[in-house]
């Protein structure tokens, strides 16, 4: 699992990003991916056994619209093991 310290930095950096998600904790999410063995097979490079760990943290907020409807704002932040952003995804 990812330490408490690497989570409290990308919460701190999320949180100058998109300072409508302060205060909200994540959902921590730990996924193992396997290589895709198709790219491997092409380049004759055989089928390597490494798992590797992905992690995503998942920031959900309500919002209000202008038409008094209630909609789910997420952002998710997809991490490497080293604790590394790999991507960031926010719903519209």
């Amino acid at each position: 699992m990812i330490n408490r310290k690497t989570v409290n930095r990308i919460k701190r950096m999320i949180f100058k990003k998109f300072p409508e998600f302060k205060g909200i904790d994540p959902k921590i999410l730990e996924r193992k991916v396997k290589p895709q063995s198709a790219i491997y097979k092409k380049l004759s490079l055989g089928t390597p056994k490494i798992l590797k760990k992905v992690f995503r943290l998942k920031f959900e907020r309500k919002v209000t619209t202008v038409d008094e409807i209630e909609i789910d704002r997420i952002l998710t932040v997809t991490l490497n093991e080293a604790g590394e952003i790999i991507k960031i995804t926010e719903s519209r």
